[in-house]
């Protein structure tokens, strides 16, 4: 066995998952399965990465970035939690790994950097949170290009449109979901009561398919289908991952504490609220009054209702009187 700990760098957890990366993830319940007396290191930081991405072991001055390696690499290590299945289960888990990689994982490289509102709605927040700055101002950007390159030379064509391309991704990804539930039928894992490494590549890419708040996740609404499969990533969470679990739970009771704070500052101050409004509105009537009495805007002019006749006008309003006395008398 190892005579020291490794290191293993992870991207950061959210939504009670351990990592949000399936990739991650994986690795990571794989050295829970198998005991790996591991130092995890959740960051966001790629250029901590000799790829640029995660997961990363380091061990004995070596990196090992691609999980295949990784899995490799513990095996070699004596660590490992497939020593105890057959040579038949031992190709079972080639061959499925084979059909999550070319199945499941495109349809999960466009839900999370192809589909436009989830890009814009969760996954570009949430990295350019976590990346530090000035990368997180291209490194998404750059990401889902790569995105788009894998989908597009593995399951497009010169002569397949973006809506049938989208159509031929999604329905693999849920044939793979179904021969995945099939497969694992009412086994607490895929070959038993023993996790694999198989089991372990499961949780990786249906954890955040499961939990993550996805705005158009059609994966999720046919996973939550598949009882088994939701029962095995639930069940992983709750026997490997408790911690990131609590930290779920007390993230959700602060937000409604804060909440609730809030909606009663604001019925105390309701009254008070009110009568401030009520006052600003008359300052506000009373500044555009004057200012509009200032400019010019606005004359005020006062004059008597019944102004009393001048001399002039009561000699002109008798002699109109006469002339019109004489003009009778002529006729």
């Amino acid at each position: 066995m190892a005579s020291e700990k490794m290191k293993l760098e992870v991207w950061k957890g959210d939504w009670g998952l351990p990592s949000v990366d399936p990739h991650c993830l994986a690795v990571l319940a794989y050295c829970k399965y198998s005991g790996v007396p591991v130092d995890v290191i959740k960051t966001g930081n790629p250029w901590r990465s000799p790829t640029g991405n995660f997961p990363v072991l380091r061990h004995k001055g070596e990196s090992y970035c691609k999980v295949t390696d990784i899995f490799s690499y513990l095996r070699k290590e004596h660590w490992g939690s497939d020593f105890e299945l057959s040579t038949k289960q031992s190709a079972d888990v080639i061959a499925f790994s084979a059909l999550l990689e070319e199945k499941l994982l495109p349809a999960l490289l466009h839900l999370w950097w192809m589909d436009d509102k989830t890009f814009i709605d969760v996954t570009r927040p949430w990295y350019s949170r976590a990346i530090p700055f000035p990368l997180s101002l291209f490194l998404p950007g750059r990401t889902q290009k790569k995105a788009e390159l894998r989908v597009n030379l593995t399951k497009g064509g010169e002569y397949i449109s973006e809506m049938e391309t989208e159509a031929k991704v999604y329905k693999e990804a849920k044939e793979c979901l179904n021969l995945l539930s099939h497969k694992l039928g009412d086994k607490q894992y895929m070959f038993g009561r023993l996790p694999s490494s198989l089991d372990a590549l499961v949780f990786g890419y249906l954890a955040p398919l499961l939990k993550a708040p996805l705005p158009n996740n059609q994966l999720h609404n046919h996973l939550i289908q598949c009882d088994n499969l939701c029962r095995l990533v639930n069940d992983v969470l709750v026997t490997f991952f408790p911690v990131d679990l609590r930290e779920m739970e007390e993230k959700k009771k602060k937000e409604q504490q804060q909440k609730s704070k809030n909606v009663t500052m604001d019925n105390s101050e309701f009254p008070h609220r009110r009568r401030n409004m009520f006052l600003a509105g008359i300052f506000a009537l009373t500044t555009m009054a004057i200012y509009a009495w200032s400019s010019g805007l606005i004359q005020i002019q006062i004059s008597d209702l019944d102004p009393a006749p001048s001399p002039d006008s009561r000699t002109n309003g008798k002699r109109s009187q006469v002339a019109v006395e004489a003009g009778g008398a002529q006729s």
